[in-house]
């Protein structure tokens, strides 16, 4: 009896396998567009600036963009400021806020492509992350968007932390989308009473 739950549980492992190493190299692969993407950008960051002209189209390419940029700061916030004063402030920390959540996939695709370049070869490591993907799960959706309202400029680690532990996308992308339009309608509030 017991062979024959070995045989049944060997004859599963090579599909297992199969599955684990495709996934793995769909990770990878999707890490390193991600990354290519995030240097095309940078490269090219003199031309975000001519989104600004465009009305609310131009804020929402650039609220994508000024948040796709990992660690390299692109002052989104100051064009909702700005936007707030010459536009509606509701309909500006919408658009931004939708701009601002879609740019943040970035940092989520890092992190879910990244995940592909860790190996199970250090169990111990690979516990602690399935212990912080449960814990994840529970209370991942409440920091997310606290995050993401608040002006923290490490938001981008959350979002590699989210992509990283499996968080579900749409799940990831509703809590950011929340947060960052409240944090922009906010601002563009503010950019509406402050300047003249």
């Amino acid at each position: 009896m017991n062979e024959a739950k070995r045989s049944k549980k060997s004859s599963k492992l090579p599909i297992n396998n199969k599955i684990h190493n495709r996934e793995k190299i769909q990770r990878v692969v999707i890490f390193i567009i991600t990354f290519l993407l995030l240097l095309l950008a940078w490269h090219e960051r003199r031309y975000i600036y001519r989104f600004q002209n465009l009305g609310y189209f131009g804020l929402f390419a650039f609220s994508i963009l000024s948040n796709a940029t990992i660690f390299l700061p692109i002052p989104g916030f100051v064009s909702a400021f700005i936007a707030g004063s010459i536009w509606n402030p509701l309909i500006v920390g919408l658009v931004a806020g939708l701009g601002n959540a879609i740019g943040e996939l970035v940092g989520y695709f890092l992190g879910f492509g990244g995940r592909g370049l860790v190996g199970k070869s250090d169990e111990g490591k690979y516990r602690l992350i399935k212990k912080l993907e449960k814990w994840f799960q529970k209370s991942g959706f409440l920091t997310i968007f606290i995050s993401s309202a608040l002006p923290i400029p490490f938001f981008d680690v959350v979002g590699i932390f989210a992509g990283t532990l499996n968080y579900p996308i749409y799940k990831f992308f509703l809590a950011t989308a929340l947060g960052r339009v409240i944090r922009n309608i906010i601002i563009a509030w503010s950019g509406a009473k402050i300047i003249p």
